[in-house]
């Protein structure tokens, strides 16, 4: 009786080694998930930023575009 008490105790103890491992890993996964989500913010806002002084020169050039051709329509 005693052995196959020991044995359902080593079975479940194993069971919870194994439980403990997989929580782990997930934890893991889950540290690694929130660190791609970190990245791909920072990478999303350095996107923004360029797109932005993309905007702003393409309008500068647009201006003195236009500057130039009154300049011209004037001479």
């Amino acid at each position: 009786m005693t052995d196959t008490r020991s044995e359902r105790i080593a079975k479940a103890e194993e069971g919870l080694a194994e439980v403990q491992e997989v929580l782990d890993h997930a934890k893991r996964a889950v540290e690694a998930a929130e660190r791609a989500e970190r990245a791909a913010q920072e990478a999303a806002e350095h996107a923004r930023s360029i797109a932005k002084i993309a905007v702003v020169a393409a309008g500068a050039v647009t201006a003195a575009a236009l500057i130039g051709g009154v300049v011209r329509r004037r001479e």
